[in-house]
């Protein structure tokens, strides 16, 4: 049990000197933190978060920061986020921070066709990913590159297949995601870390604000766009990425086979999360999700999780060779295959050297890992 609601409203009101609150609600979604929504006489709506766990303390510090580091590029990314109101302390030391709260709707991806959504979270998340990574680095908030979020995903998938009660075919095609080099050949960039149902605020289709900004930090861009890839209409998904690659131009070919990977592993880590809680209602429902998975996957209904770029010169090579047969110049097919193949041998030099680079790394980077995810 948490602190009361009556506590908390009198936290708030310490929090807001003049303000008068006439009903609040108590908010029962994250067990390392306290919240209460409040309303004042003019309809206004705000939201009180305080630690009720060690974790939760470093998640309110980090939400306090993330937004003092946003909110000068609210203009750019064209939406709302949490402003705050104030702050007040416990009668143990722990602090508390009221925010407004996000005007509009949360979020049901299965009711959003292409349109207005899909064009907004597009380049809502393309924008805060074309931050400049050093407002992260300044702030001292957690940093991680293509190698130790590789190694992250590989213990995950090892914790996940320790339960026993995930098929083999399903463990098979994430083992050989992960073993695939090119699938991490990307740069990390600001991400938000938490977009969801419950983060993202949606008016007249369009996505007007983002909330839960405490998983800030530079990482995989892919992890922002895991949600909409495991939860909207496929037409949907493609036409966000459509837009999204549109206001981002640098983003690597791979992004979305990533996002679908991780999408996959959320199932599998709810499993390990309802299994330690011993919560069996909660163990079958994960026990269904993956069922349901393996199923799409032996329809063939689940998209490739190969990396695009060496399948991309493959193609390149069979092209060129029907090409150079047709038009019968000997002479122009031979330079056109020595070209290729010069082409595959830098590709597998790149690709060696960025394995080397992640054993290289796994051996030195290892510094607050633990925080991650």
């Amino acid at each position: 049990m948490g602190r009361p609601s009556l506590i908390l409203a009198a936290l708030a009101a310490d929090a807001a000197p003049g303000f008068t609150f006439r009903s609040y609600r108590r908010v029962e979604t994250n067990p390392d933190i306290d919240q209460l929504q409040l309303w004042d006489q003019e309809g206004a709506s705000y939201q009180l978060l305080i630690p009720a766990t060690p974790a939760g303390e470093s998640e309110v510090a980090v939400e306090l920061q993330a937004l003092k580091i946003i909110e000068p590029h609210q203009e750019l990314l064209g939406i709302e986020t949490p402003r705050l109101i104030g702050q007040s302390m416990d009668s143990d030391g722990a602090g508390a921070l009221l925010l407004t709260l996000l005007g509009g709707e949360t979020t049901d991806l299965a009711k959003y066709a292409p349109g207005l959504f899909s064009k907004s979270v597009g380049e809502v998340l393309a924008q805060i990913h074309n931050l400049s990574p050093d407002i992260i680095r300044e702030a001292g908030l957690l940093e991680y590159d293509a190698a130790s979020i590789l190694r992250h995903k590989v213990a995950e998938i090892d914790s996940i297949a320790q339960t026993g009660r995930v098929p083999a075919a399903l463990l098979s095609r994430w083992e050989a995601a992960t073993e695939d080099i090119g699938l991490f050949r990307f740069h990390p960039t600001v991400i938000h870390g938490n977009v969801s149902q419950e983060t993202v605020m949606v008016s007249a289709q369009k996505v007007n604000g983002l909330s839960g900004w405490s998983s800030l930090k530079v990482g995989d861009p892919a992890e922002d766009l895991r949600w909409l890839t495991g939860g909207a209409l496929r037409t949907t998904l493609e036409d966000t990425l459509l837009n999204y690659r549109a206001t981002r131009e640098t983003a690597d070919e791979n992004i979305s086979q990533r996002a679908q990977l991780y999408s996959e592993l959320e199932l599998g880590s709810w499993l390990v999360y309802c299994i330690a809680n011993k919560d069996e209602k909660e163990i079958s429902q994960a026990e269904d999700m993956i069922a349901e998975l393996r199923d799409q996957l032996e329809s063939g209904n689940l998209r490739s999780l190969r990396a695009s770029s060496f399948a991309g010169i493959a193609s390149l090579s069979a092209a060129a060779e029907t090409q150079g047969e047709a038009s019968g110049l000997q002479e122009e097919e031979d330079l056109e295959t020595q070209e290729l193949i010069q082409q595959q041998d830098a590709t597998s030099a790149e690709g060696e050297a960025l394995e080397a680079n992640f054993v290289e790394d796994a051996d030195r980077k290892t510094k607050n890992e633990e925080e991650l995810f």
